[in-house]
């Protein structure tokens, strides 16, 4: 109750500042960190110009985390259209994601039976910045590049096996996709096309992935590989940046 009576007071705060926040926090011990998502709403203005904001509160471990849908258009239209909002809500999950300037958060919503979900950026630091980044997808990994300043997603689609993949680097500073690179050969691995089997960091500016050791990801060479020793192949992406300062270079 007394969570409930400060989440409230806190609500009726922030309604009533000029610009609401996407994100607010709190940093009230949850008394039950295993609820489940559910809709908060809070009445503002008077007579006929009354309005309701709508919540979608989230129990996390160390703090609350409330999402206005007012100020998350796409969140409010897809909740909008399903069928039944409430479970809708009971299936979402927010992950954490900090960094040493940037308290960020990863949604995942509209999941289906296969476990393929969306996910959306939300950024708390900023005023009210969101990204979808991925559909029919599951999230594989998520990790900040050494200066902070991106964070890389690898992201599978379960439908076939071994896993098709690719990965979203998303620029914190600029809030944008970044375009990859692949600088050790022609391959196309990343857009579902190829199974990723590892990604890591090696610089600010670029990683690896690690793709099995093929000519092309056909369903017969796939499960050949799979029924072998399964050989692997590293691969090096440099991020759109690298390449801008090559061409400064030449």
């Amino acid at each position: 109750m007394g969570k409930k009576i400060f989440t409230l007071m806190l609500l009726m705060l922030l309604t009533g500042c000029d610009e609401e926040p996407a994100i607010v926090q709190s940093d009230t011990p949850s008394e039950d960190a295993a609820q489940v998502p559910e809709i908060i709403e809070q009445e503002k203005g008077n007579g006929e110009e009354e309005e309701v904001d709508e919540f979608i509160e989230f129990v996390l471990p160390k703090e609350t985390i409330m999402i206005n849908l007012k100020m998350v258009p796409i969140l409010d239209s897809y909740l909008t259209a399903v069928d039944d909002r409430q479970q809708a809500i009971a299936q979402m999950t927010l992950l954490p994601i900090q960094t040493p300037d940037r308290q960020l958060f990863l949604l995942e919503f509209s999941c289906h039976e296969s476990n393929s979900c969306s996910y959306l950026l939300l950024d708390q630091t900023e005023e009210n910045r969101t990204y979808l980044i991925a559909d029919l997808a599951t999230l594989v990994q998520k990790t900040a590049s050494p200066d902070m300043n991106k964070v890389l997603f690898h992201f599978n689609r379960e439908e076939s096996r071994p896993a098709l993949s690719d990965i979203v680097v998303i620029d914190l500073n600029s809030w944008e996709a970044m375009t990859l690179h692949n600088k050790s050969n022609d391959k196309d691995v990343l857009n579902y096309t190829w199974p990723l089997l590892n990604v890591e960091w090696t610089q600010t500016d670029r990683f690896t992935v690690t793709v099995p050791d093929i000519a092309e990801p056909t369903t017969a060479q796939l499960k050949q590989w799979e029924n072998g020793n399964k050989p692997e192949e590293k691969i090096e992406f440099h991020l759109n940046e690298t390449e801008q300062q090559e061409n400064d270079t030449d």
